[in-house]
């Protein structure tokens, strides 16, 4: 009798959770952030300055597999653009699956992790302005990527939801560095880390779409 007494209960708890969880299992989260920064660096008391602009949009679907455990594709790309005594832009696109678990069952919303590793495609221009004539580096190239991401999404009538958070990553690439004017051509292992802060919305479904 206590055995069954303890299988209802537990029936009963995971019932409560899928009926008020909007990450409910079987569901479609298809949804569109981005990130955006600026800053401007100056050097002593000099007035030689450096300005960084930098920002991201990035693309993920997925389906829920569990009650608040989702399980989908995304495509991220970056921008950085950097003015100054040396000009640097690079661009990345981090493509790769990922896994996001939603902590709490409430309607309204619940704070979220999620862990991806993909394919990062990298490249970089890089002038120097001196008074001298000008050198300027090009990289290009593929490697691994990781991404780790926490945040807060707030849901709205169980089919909208609002997300804000932070992403950490972290990309290793192998690029062919080319110098201007001597044309020397190079191989380089990069290391590459950067903290964002990211907001977008997500449309959640019963059905993909159809």
């Amino acid at each position: 009798m206590f055995a069954i007494f303890g299988i209802q209960a537990q029936s009963i708890s995971v019932t409560s959770d899928s009926l008020n969880t909007p990450f409910r299992e079987g569901r479609w989260l298809t949804g569109l952030s981005g990130s955006i920064s600026s800053n401007t660096n100056t050097v002593g008391t000099s007035e030689t300055k450096t300005i960084t602009n930098e920002f991201g949009l990035n693309l993920s679907t997925g389906k829920f597999i569990k009650d608040r455990w989702l399980l989908g594709g995304k495509i991220n790309t970056d921008r950085a653009s950097s003015a100054g005594t040396v000009d640097r832009t690079t661009e990345s696109l981090f493509i790769g699956p990922f896994v996001s678990h939603y902590l709490s069952s409430n309607t309204r919303g619940s704070l979220f992790t999620t862990l991806s590793t993909g394919y990062v495609r990298y490249r970089e221009e890089t002038q120097l302005n001196t008074l001298q004539a000008a050198n300027e580096l090009s990289s290009e190239g593929g490697g691994f990527g990781g991404l780790v991401g926490l945040g807060y999404s707030y849901v709205i009538q169980d089919k909208i939801a609002f997300d804000i958070g932070f992403n950490l990553n972290l990309f290793w690439v192998g690029v062919d560095q080319e110098e201007l004017p001597s044309g020397t051509i190079s191989a380089q292992n990069i290391a590459i880390s950067n903290i964002a802060f990211t907001f977008g919305f997500n449309v959640i479904l019963d059905d993909f779409f159809f």
